[in-house]
C-alpha cells in the first residue's frame, strides 16, 4: 500500500496557515504504533458518488484577490480530475446564502406570481463566473442547488431571515415557478442544475437567510406544486427532499416538531403522490442520525450528507 504524506496546517488570528509537524502515531501506553494492517477487499457496501463544496459569493470574492497564477492553482487543486481534492459534486444557493455579500433573492417584485421579473443578473457577477471556471476544469461536475430563503414577499414575516413560506395557493404556485425559472436560466448560461433541494436546513430559523418548514408543508409543496411544475416544463432536474437538519439546543419550540426523521422523510415519502417526485433525501450534518432509519424504510432512494459552507463537505 502506498504511504500517504500527511500535512497539517492551523490558523489563528496572529498566525495564518501555519505549517505544523504531524506527530508520529502512537499505540496506547506511548509505545510505537504497530504496522498498519488495513486490507483492501473487493467487497462493496455503500457507493459514494462524489465529494465537493459550495459555490458562494464570499468564496469567489476571496479567490479573485489572489494573483491569477495562484487562483488558477487553487481552482485546479479543487476541481480538476487530477487535482488534490477532485471535487465532483458541488452546491450553489438559489438567491443569497449566509456566505453572500448581501441578502437578495432572484425576484423581489411583490406579487409577481408569473415571475416576469425573475432575474439571475446578480449571479452573473460572481457565482456564474465561479461555476464556469470550475466547469472548465471538470465538465462532468454535478451541481445541486437550494434556497436559504424564498423571496421575502412570499414569507411570513416578510424578511429574509426567520419566518416560513406563506401557504396561499398562488404563493406556492409562484414559488414552484421560481424553481423552474432558476433551472431554465442557468441552463441558458450553459450550466446544468442536476438537483434542487427544496430548502437549506428546514428547521433552522436563523439570523441569516433561512426559512422553517414542516414535513407537511414540504409534502404539499412537492406533491401539488413543485413536482407538477417540473413535469409541465419538461425539466430533468431531480427534486430532493432536503436538506434536513435537526434543531439546535436553543430551538426548544422546534424540537417538538422535528424530533426524528418521521417529521420530514416519513411524512413526505409516506405520501405516494409526493414520493413519486422525490429522487433522493439530503441531510445536513445535524440531521445525520436520521439517515440510517430513513434508509431502512426507503432503501431505493439516494442519500446525500452535506455540511455548512465553511469547507462544505458535500457528499452523496
Amino acid at each position: 500500500m502506498t504511504n500517504i504524506q500527511l500535512k497539517w496546517f492551523s490558523s489563528t488570528e496572529q498566525a495564518l496557515w501555519t505549517d505544523r509537524e504531524v506527530p508520529e502515531a502512537e499505540a496506547p501506553g506511548g509505545e510505537s504504533a504497530a504496522p498498519a494492517n488495513l486490507t483492501i477487499t473487493d467487497d462493496a457496501c455503500q457507493t459514494l458518488e462524489g465529494f465537493g463544496g459550495c459555490f458562494n459569493e464570499l468564496g469567489y470574492a476571496a479567490l479573485c484577490r489572489l494573483p491569477d497564477e495562484e487562483r488558477a492553482r487553487v481552482m485546479h487543486d479543487l476541481f480538476h480530475p487530477d487535482g488534490e481534492q477532485r471535487f465532483s459534486i458541488c452546491r450553489l444557493p438559489i438567491g443569497a446564502s449566509d456566505y453572500a455579500l448581501e441578502w437578495y433573492s432572484l425576484n423581489e417584485t411583490d406579487g409577481d406570481y408569473a415571475m416576469e421579473h425573475f432575474s439571475i443578473e446578480r449571479d452573473r457577477q460572481l457565482l456564474i463566473p465561479y461555476i464556469k471556471e470550475a466547469l472548465a476544469l471538470n465538465p462532468e461536475l454535478k451541481l445541486f442547488a437550494s434556497p436559504w430563503s424564498p423571496p421575502t414577499w412570499m414569507k411570513a414575516p416578510k424578511a429574509y431571515n426567520y419566518g416560513t413560506l406563506r401557504s396561499e395557493p398562488e404563493i406556492l404556485a409562484a414559488y414552484a415557478l421560481y424553481f423552474v425559472k432558476f433551472v431554465e436560466a442557468y441552463r441558458a448560461e450553459g450550466i446544468t442544475i442536476h438537483q434542487v433541494h427544496v430548502q437549506n436546513e428546514v428547521v433552522a430559523g436563523q439570523k441569516f437567510p433561512s426559512c422553517v418548514w414542516t414535513g407537511d408543508q414540504l409534502r404539499i409543496f412537492i406533491r401539488d406544486y413543485l413536482g407538477p411544475a417540473f413535469e409541465r416544463y419538461g425539466l430533468e432536474t431531480e427534486i430532493w427532499l432536503g436538506t434536513i437538519n435537526a434543531p439546535e439546543p436553543w430551538d426548544e419550540w422546534l424540537k417538538k416538531k422535528a424530533s426524528d426523521h418521521d417529521a420530514f422523510a416519513g411524512v413526505v415519502l409516506g405520501d405516494p403522490e409526493a414520493y413519486k417526485y422525490v429522487a433522493g433525501v439530503g441531510y445536513q450534518w445535524a440531521g445525520k442520525h436520521a439517515i440510517q432509519r430513513t434508509v431502512q424504510s426507503y432503501p431505493e432512494l439516494r442519500y446525500m450528507q452535506t455540511e455548512n459552507e465553511c469547507g462544505d463537505g458535500e457528499n452523496t
